[in-house]
């Protein structure tokens, strides 16, 4: 039995005119009339008693449309709310969401696509940067987000630089670092430290411990913060120095500096990573908001 024979069934049953069901289905009357007798060979029964001017149900019919008429009712809005589900995916873009730093780059990217196509969704899935790659290749977002080191490249994604930074100490005005041009680091690891959390970025952070560590001494790592702009006020209160990447804070209170940190190996990079053949009618006016590194 087809769904498409049932439903000639039903609008048959309901009319009782093989014209006027054929058109409330949508098919000419002879598919309508081959629909009824696939089904009634199916079943062995005859479904109508049918001459040149009346049609009606046989008992066979009458049982097979009111044993059927809720499920088939029951199955279109199924159908309905499938179409529904599917049409709002293919409008909704997936953005990966990167806590500690995204307010930095994702605000313009969103405005873009707005105005672009205001009719898009846009539904963000908060993950920490080392989950960007894997993200974007198994379809959880169509785009994602790495912090840290360069990404190495990969022939089946896409990848562009957005942001790039260094390691940028915050203190208070009146710190002896302040009237330097660049923080050594190993002036640095004697000093209490304010740092993100672990999971924030659990590769970079381990790095950062390590590079702390070269300078011959434990990190005095006296608190973490969650979220950046946590970290200055609490260098404003003199608990200790507050080391992020250059790009996470544009604008500090008044009585915080910024410097660069001396002697870290590499530079921070934030890359954006999307799929080649991903879904670009959404995508480009999604990139065309972000920043880009030349």
């Amino acid at each position: 039995m087809e769904l498409k024979h049932l439903r000639s069934f039903h609008a048959v049953a309901e009319l009782l005119h093989f014209g006027r069901a054929a058109e409330r289905v949508g098919v000419t009357q002879p598919a309508l009339s081959q629909h009824v007798m696939r089904l009634e060979a199916a079943l062995g029964v005859r479904l109508f008693e049918r001459d040149r001017r009346t049609v009606q149900l046989t008992p066979a019919g009458q049982t097979l449309r009111d044993e059927t008429l809720g499920a088939l009712a029951q199955l279109e809005e199924a159908l309905a709310s499938a179409r529904r589900v599917g049409a709002l995916r293919d409008n909704t873009l997936r953005v990966g969401q990167l806590q500690y730093i995204s307010h930095v780059f994702l605000p313009p990217a969103l405005q873009s696509l707005m105005q672009a196509r205001p009719e898009v969704l846009v539904e963000l899935v908060e993950m920490p940067p080392y989950e960007a790659v894997s993200s974007v290749r198994s379809g959880r977002v169509d785009i994602g987000f790495a912090a840290g080191p360069r990404l190495p490249r990969a022939d089946d994604l896409v990848m562009r630089e957005v942001m790039r930074g260094h390691w940028a100490v915050w203190v208070p005005q009146t710190h002896r670092f302040a009237a330097l041009e660049e923080v050594p680091l190993d002036q640095l690891a004697d000093e209490p430290l304010i740092v993100f959390e672990r999971n924030v970025n659990q590769q970079l952070y381990d790095e950062l411990l390590r590079l702390l560590s070269r300078a011959g001494r434990r990190p005095r790592i006296i608190h973490h913060v969650q979220q950046p702009q946590h970290g200055v006020p609490l260098v404003l209160q003199g608990l200790g120095c507050f080391l992020v990447g250059s790009y996470v804070i544009a604008d500090a209170p008044r009585g915080a500096v910024m410097k660069r940190v001396a002697g870290f190996e590499a530079g921070l990079h934030i890359t954006a990573v999307w799929r080649p053949g991903g879904r670009m009618s959404l995508l480009r006016p999604f990139l065309s908001g972000l920043p880009r590194v030349r």
